[in-house]
């Protein structure tokens, strides 16, 4: 049998009660399956491609040189086409990628501007909290310097 994409979209394997998981002799078997599928389908591709090779060298052999020629620049066109299409192709991604990244950096630096005014001002509150009380400390000091002076006097 064939295997489809929905053979594997639709594919079911019991879930195992007492383990976590798979139905590992289920899972193995369906594997076992698309292992040969893809190599049956390797296989025929390999087998494509050398009949097409084949029938392209004998379809050239029986030609003119300059009619090989032409086709030889033909062939050479196309392949300059496709060659500058994915070349466009991948500055654009390139392109995509560098101004999503971009993007991502300029909110990581803005996050970051956040945080460190964050800090600034926990810094500012903590040290004016702890100048008040060194001061409430300081106040209770002398309050205490000054009971003691009263009580020796």
């Amino acid at each position: 049998m064939a295997l489809r994409p929905q053979d594997i979209e639709n594919a079911k394997f019991d879930v195992r009660r007492l383990r976590g998981g798979y139905d590992i002799e289920q899972v193995d078997q369906f594997l076992d399956y698309l292992q040969a599928e893809i190599t049956s389908l390797q296989s025929q591709i390999i087998s494509t491609q050398s009949t097409a090779s084949v029938a392209m060298l004998s379809e050239v052999s029986n030609q003119e040189p300059a009619e090989i020629l032409g086709l030889a620049q033909q062939a050479l066109k196309a392949a300059n086409s496709e060659a500058e299409r994915v070349v466009r192709d991948a500055r654009a991604r390139a392109a995509s990628i560098t101004s999503t990244v971009e993007a991502e950096r300029k909110a990581i630096e803005s996050e970051v501007q956040k945080l460190e005014a964050i800090e600034t001002e926990y810094r500012r509150r903590l040290k004016d909290w702890l100048s008040g009380m060194l001061q409430d400390l300081d106040s209770a000091n002398e309050l205490t310097a000054a009971e003691n002076d009263s009580l020796e006097s």
